[in-house]
C-alpha cells in the first residue's frame, strides 16, 4: 500500500551563474515510497492512487460479493493491477470456470484507468478476458483527468454489463463443449490460427517462418489432446478442448517470461491472440 504523487520538474542552468527553473505544464509521478519516477504526465494529470482502485473494486459490488483474489504491480509500480472473483459456472462436470473483476492502473502517464472481465479455468489456471459487447470491446477506460471521480462513478454501471456479459461467455463456452472438432476441423483451425507464411514477389518464402508456424500448430495440437484438463469427460474432441488449447498456450507457451507474461496475457497480445482464437471458434456457434 504505497502511494504516488506528482512534484515539478526541475531544469538545472546551462551557464554558469544561472538558476534552476521549473518546467512549466509538466509533472513527474513519483512512486512516496521510493522516489522512483514512474512516469512523465501533463498538469492536468489526476493521479489514481492504488487504495483509491481498491476502493473502487469494493464499491462496484455493492453486495459485498466481490472478494480480492489477488493485486500486484508491474515495472517497479508503474503499472498495478487488481483481480476480484465475483461469481463461476461449471462448462461440464468437474470442469469449473471463475468469474473475476479486472482493474488496472498505470502511474507512467501512459496508461488510463481500465476495468474488465476475465475469466480463469480452474484445473489450469487458463485465462482470457471477456468481451462486454462489440461496442464496448473488452472493458472500459478512464483517462487520469480532473473529472476522473465523475467517470469512476459513471463506471460503476458497467458491472451489471459484466455480469451479462459473462452470462454470454458461460453460454458460448457450453456451446463450445457441444460441438465435436473432427480432425480435418482441427487441421483448419490450426491453419487459421497459425498460418503459413506468404509467398514472397520472388517465389521465396522464410523457411524460419515456416518452421516457427509447423511447430507453433504442433504445439497447439499437443495441447489440444494432452493440456491441463484436456482428459476430462466432455473436453477432448471438443471446441472446447479448442479454447483450453488457445488459453493455455498464450498464457504458458508464447515467448514471454513473469511479468511480461503476465501483462501479455491480460493487457498485450496475449489477450489479443485469445481474442483472434475465440472469434474463430464463435463462428462454428452462430
Amino acid at each position: 500500500d504505497w502511494e504516488v504523487e506528482k512534484r515539478t520538474i526541475i531544469v538545472p542552468p546551462t551557464y554558469e551563474g544561472g538558476v534552476n527553473l521549473p518546467l512549466p505544464d509538466h509533472k513527474a509521478v513519483v512512486r512516496k515510497d521510493t522516489n522512483a519516477v514512474l512516469g512523465l504526465v501533463g498538469s492536468g494529470y489526476r493521479c489514481f492512487q492504488n487504495l483509491e482502485m481498491a476502493n473502487f473494486a469494493d464499491e462496484l459490488v455493492e453486495d459485498g460479493s466481490l472478494r480480492i483474489h489477488t493485486a500486484g504491480s508491474l515495472r517497479g509500480g508503474a503499472k498495478v493491477w487488481l483481480l476480484g472473483k465475483i461469481g463461476s459456472t461449471e462448462i461440464v462436470p468437474k470442469d469449473r470456470v471463475d468469474h473475476y473483476l479486472f482493474l488496472w492502473n498505470g502511474h507512467d502517464g501512459k496508461s488510463a484507468l481500465r476495468c474488465a472481465f476475465t475469466t480463469v479455468r480452474v484445473v489450469c489456471a487458463n485465462t482470457a478476458r471477456v468481451a462486454l459487447s462489440q461496442s464496448r470491446g473488452e472493458g472500459i477506460s478512464i483517462r487520469h483527468t480532473k473529472n476522473m471521480a465523475l467517470k469512476v462513478g459513471e463506471a460503476r454501471r458497467v458491472l451489471d454489463i459484466g455480469q451479462k456479459a459473462f452470462d454470454e461467455s458461460d453460454e458460448f463456452m457450453k456451446k463450445l463443449a457441444d460441438i465435436p472438432m473432427t480432425t480435418s476441423d482441427w487441421i483448419d483451425f490450426c491453419l487459421t490460427v497459425f498460418p503459413s507464411p506468404v509467398v514472397g514477389e520472388d517465389g521465396e518464402f522464410s523457411k524460419r517462418a515456416m518452421t516457427r508456424a509447423d511447430n507453433n500448430r504442433s504445439t497447439l495440437t499437443s495441447l489440444y489432446h494432452d493440456g491441463r484438463g484436456a482428459r476430462i469427460p466432455g473436453v477432448q474432441g471438443t471446441a472446447w478442448g479448442a479454447y483450453n488449447a488457445i488459453t493455455e498456450y498464450a498464457g504458458y507457451h508464447r515467448q514471454t517470461r513473469g511479468d511480461q507474461r503476465f501483462e501479455s496475457l491480460m493487457m498485450g497480445s496475449g489477450a489479443d491472440f485469445v481474442r483472434s482464437g475465440t472469434n474463430v471458434l464463435r463462428s462454428l456457434t452462430n
